[in-house]
Formats: C-alpha cells, sequence, structure tokens
C-alpha cells in the first residue's frame, strides 16, 4: 500500500457517519487514482441511486440520479461479480451504453469499483478520467479504498428508524 493509499484509508477510518463517509469516498478515490472525478451510487432494488460527487473542476455528475441496473449490463456485471470494471472512449470498441454515458459527461474513461456491504453489494463507486485509460495499478489503488470503505461501512451504527 502507497502513501497515498493509507491517507485515503486513514481518512475513511475516522469517518463516524455515512454522509461523512460518502464525501471521504469519493474525495480519497479521487485522489489515489489522480482521477477527474468520483460518483458513489447506492443499490437499491435493481436501480443505482447517486449519492455522492467530487469532481476537481467543480462539475456536477448529477447527484440524485437513478439508473436502472438491468439496461448497463457491465455495471450489472461489476456488481455481480464484485469486480472492477473498466471502460474507455480511448479504446477501439468500448461498452456502447457505458460509452453514451461518457460522452454525455464529457468524460474518456471510467473505472467501476463495487462497494462491498454486509449483505452483498453496497453500491458502486465511479471513476473518471480524461486523456488517459485506467490501469492495474489504478485498480489495486481505488480496490484497497473501496475495501476500507465497507470496513468502516460495516462498523458505523445503523440508523434509526422512524415510525
Amino acid at each position: 500500500m502507497d502513501e497515498r493509499q493509507r491517507l485515503a484509508v486513514a481518512a475513511l477510518q475516522s469517518e463516524l457517519t455515512l454522509p461523512g463517509l460518502l464525501h471521504a469516498a469519493t474525495r480519497e478515490f479521487v485522489e489515489v487514482v489522480d482521477g477527474l472525478a468520483c460518483a458513489i451510487s447506492r443499490v437499491v432494488g435493481d436501480v443505482l441511486i447517486q449519492v455522492a460527487e467530487q469532481a476537481r473542476d467543480g462539475r456536477t455528475l448529477v447527484l440524485g440520479h437513478g439508473y436502472l441496473i438491468s439496461d448497463f449490463p457491465l455495471t450489472e456485471s461489476a456488481l455481480r461479480q464484485g469486480q472492477p470494471k473498466l471502460v474507455s472512449l480511448l479504446d477501439p470498441d468500448p461498452d456502447p451504453r457505458e460509452s453514451a454515458l461518457l460522452g454525455e459527461l464529457e468524460l474518456d474513461s471510467l473505472l467501476m469499483i463495487p462497494l462491498p456491504g454486509p449483505t452483498g453489494p453496497w453500491g458502486l463507486a465511479e471513476i473518471y478520467v480524461n486523456g488517459r485509460r485506467f490501469d492495474d495499478d489504478d485498480v489495486a489503488r481505488a480496490g484497497s479504498v473501496a475495501a476500507a470503505f465497507g470496513e468502516r461501512l460495516a462498523d458505523l451504527p445503523a440508523p434509526a428508524s422512524t415510525r
């Protein structure tokens, strides 16, 4: 684990609330891969609902937007297998559905990292860059942040239910 990863893991471990953890995770995902932006979405049934975002250039990734998971086979595969997936418009034949979203966001490359929860995939981190593809080192660095997210999430107190 390099110094950026250690700092990212420490930042997540110090968070005491889910909103704090989400904000810290988006920031740290961007930092560890020298990314441009990150969105975290929560799995709710067959839908991904964006709940947090961070962008170095101040852009918005449409917070609160939802996607039907089954409409995006690569995303569905990442969540089902618990494995990162890469998409880049710089590749000769990128996934068409993910490519359309990248085009709308005016971004070149996407690294999808499933976020573990106590009973399966909790959500998905989507990290973006322009001008390059993600590589295996990026996947490994982001993977350590995702693991730390899952560990911290499991330790957070459950939200109080309202009746």
